[in-house]
């Protein structure tokens, strides 16, 4: 049997923490702000970093985008400037919330820590490492690979445009075509805003669906622990002569189930309006860039970065949309698991907890962006309708 204290769930979001701490949200993230012996990061140096850093991305840059809306030189140009003003407006909104929700961030984090203590069996402990760790391990790897490839594609557009030009339209109160330098200024102060709004957007991004996929993970381990009730170590019913610790252990697995809404209303209160956001967002940016692509776009980088983009914009929504479906079916099936068990002969007690057990698994348990569009599958392909049907009302327009 394995130590749970090897278990931990949290590690999964090393990353996610990491680019929070770059952005200037590491104040936020320190249990017990004011507990003795803990490493205060409210220094002055990291509170002049998070400043600057949020001055001029999160809050200057998407103004700046904006702007360069009203100066763009060709269709193009219009069509891409609107597109990046909405990710960046859409990236700082996406890390505000995350900062409020940096409290139920650390709540999440004490759930997992209690749901990571029940995992002793040796059967759980190799799911988790082997299934569970994997799966996660290529959604990280998913979100890294799609941003790596807008991110060369944008640089790619740059760098064999045939004309001096910037990374996006933008204002600037000086004319950066009037000089060498003030064209490098103007490349130099895009390049760090882009750099760190694109690692907001994938931290971001990538929570949801790692946390949810978390979530489903716990919710099958649940499931696995129930149906061991009263088996025996080759996972035969065995005879029933242990009833009182049969009983402690579905006790204690309703606990974990009580604890796992916990997590799940945790986790709702978190990705609700950033997932809100980040479907509006994903229609609108793939109406726009739809429409740049088959009628304005001429270079072939440019057509190449607009063919990424779009993939990438499915991408970033279809795996939390796979993972929302994924623990709405897993609480669902709940029910089962305690049927599987070695139920029969046990104490009229255990019965009633398995009951309860059992009335609680039947509650709805959907994830809603916005309090309004389930996070599900059925969403997901809704986008895609409702970006085919707005493509479609500016057809009609142009």
């Amino acid at each position: 049997m394995a130590p749970s204290m090897e278990i931990n769930s949290n590690e999964f979001f090393k990353i996610n923490r990491t680019c929070w701490k770059l952005l200037g949200l590491g104040m936020l993230m320190v249990e017990g702000h004011k507990t003795n012996g803990q490493r205060k990061m409210s220094t002055n140096l990291y509170m002049v970093w998070a400043i600057v850093i949020n001055l001029m991305a999160t809050c200057c840059f998407p103004i700046h985008l904006f702007l360069g809306i009203f100066e763009s030189e060709n269709k193009t140009s219009f069509f891409d400037s609107i597109s990046i003003t909405i990710t960046s407006i859409g990236a700082s909104t996406k890390l505000l919330i995350i900062a409020i929700k940096m409290k139920k961030i650390l709540e999440m984090q004490s759930l997992l820590r209690t749901l990571d203590a029940r995992i002793t069996h040796h059967e759980e402990v190799r799911h988790f490492r082997q299934d569970i760790r994997s799966r996660i391990m290529n959604i990280q790897r998913l979100y890294f690979v799609v941003y790596c490839g807008v991110g060369i594609s944008v640089l790619g557009a740059f760098l064999f445009s045939k004309e001096q030009r910037l990374f996006y339209s933008g204002w600037f109160p000086f004319d950066w075509r009037s000089s060498l330098g003030n064209y490098a200024a103007a490349i130099s102060y895009q390049c760090i805003p882009i750099f760190f709004q694109m690692m907001q957007t994938f931290c971001n991004d990538s929570f949801s669906p790692i946390a949810l996929c978390v979530l489903s993970a716990h919710i099958e381990l649940l499931y696995m622990r129930v149906v061991r009730i009263g088996q025996d170590k080759n996972g035969k019913m065995r005879e029933t002569t242990t009833l009182q610790e049969d009983e402690e252990e579905l006790n204690r697995c309703v606990l974990d189930q009580m604890n796992l809404y916990e997590l799940y209303n945790t986790m709702q209160n978190i990705i609700s309006w950033a997932m809100f956001i980040q479907f509006f967002v994903s229609v609108v940016n793939n109406c726009v860039a739809i429409v740049a692509l088959l009628f304005f776009v001429t270079d072939v980088f440019e057509r190449i970065y607009y063919v990424i983009y779009i993939l990438a914009m499915g991408i970033q929504l279809f795996p939390t949309c796979y993972y929302g479906s994924d623990f709405v079916l897993l609480f669902e099936k709940l029910h089962y698991a305690v049927f599987s068990c070695n139920w029969i002969g046990q104490s009229k007690s255990f019965k009633r907890h398995m009951m309860i057990f059992t009335e609680r698994s039947l509650r709805e348990t959907v994830a809603l962006a916005g309090g309004i569009f389930p996070i599900h599958l059925d969403t997901f392909f809704g986008t895609c309708k409702a970006t085919y049907s707005l493509f479609a009302v500016v057809m009609t327009m142009k």
